[in-house]
């Protein structure tokens, strides 16, 4: 699958949190230089490969044709100052014949989604550390993604469309406990919907709080999106249980919405 730095088409819900977030401060915030203890596993042949790929949530494969191509430096600085993801590296024949690179590329390749993304170097003139971070970060969809301007557009770029939103305040009471039911019921949901925690401390994500119509008293609370079609369904207010929020998630996946349920109180309120 070949992947560019390319935007998809700007949802609604994506366009405001563009809209309120200025300049990419927060995008710049993120790419703080952590210590340089990461380094890529070597990856020899097509199964040590596969084996690398399946036992990570997110991992970062460089496949090197030309090791003396100066993009190669970029990727290993940013494995040095950004560690946070499971890196790999590869120059053997066969693993990019297996993989179909003709170029130094970086791929990304993620479970949530059993989805791959690739980087083209030489399609990017000009590639920098920095450019690098972005297109991971941007790419970078966990079993719970924290939401924010730049994983918003990775969100919008999965093929899972259906994404379940959990609005909480990062100070508020239970928050591991709530996370824990979410996570759970995101494992059993994996390829179906995707799970998104909005923390509602970061100022952008307010925006995209007042779009469910909910206010900070309401939180937390959770709500479920087709990022297609734009239908979305409040869950009722009340404990959060991974039984609830599987409920809740099958429920939109079979057609119900607010819409379609009010549409039918109003019909009964006129008859």
């Amino acid at each position: 699958m070949e992947g560019s730095m390319t935007w998809p088409t700007v949802s609604f819900l994506l366009l405001v949190i563009l809209i309120s977030t200025s300049s990419g401060e927060e995008v710049a915030n993120s790419t703080k230089i952590e210590e340089p203890v990461s380094s890529a596993k070597i990856l020899a042949d097509v199964p040590s490969t596969k084996a690398f790929i399946e036992s990570s949530e997110i991992a970062v494969i460089g496949f090197i044709q030309d090791p003396e191509a100066p993009e190669v430096k970029e990727f290993n600085t940013l494995i040095s100052k950004h560690p946070e993801w499971d890196y790999g590296l590869s120059t053997s024949k066969e693993v990019l014949k297996h993989f179909k690179i003709e170029s130094n590329t970086v791929a990304l390749f993620r479970q949530v989604d059993n989805k791959r993304d690739d980087l083209i170097l030489k399609d990017h003139p000009g590639i920098n550390t920095e450019k690098l971070f972005r297109f991971l970060t941007i790419n970078e969809l966990r079993t719970v993604t924290d939401y924010n301007a730049v994983t918003a557009v990775g969100l919008l770029n999965s093929k899972v469309q259906i994404h379940m939103l959990l609005f909480i305040d990062k100070g508020a009471q239970n928050q591991e406990e709530i996370l824990k039911e979410f996570r759970e019921a995101a494992v059993e949901l994996k390829g179906k919907v995707l799970f998104v925690k909005v923390d509602v401390s970061i100022r952008s994500n307010e925006k995209v709080m007042s779009y469910f119509q909910f206010k900070r008293s309401d939180l937390p609370r959770v709500a479920i999106f087709n990022s297609e079609n734009e239908t979305k369904k409040i869950m009722d207010a009340g404990p959060i249980s991974s039984t609830r929020l599987r409920d809740f998630c099958y429920g939109f996946l079979s057609g119900k919405t607010d819409d379609e349920e009010s549409d039918k109180k109003e019909v009964k309120t006129e008859l």
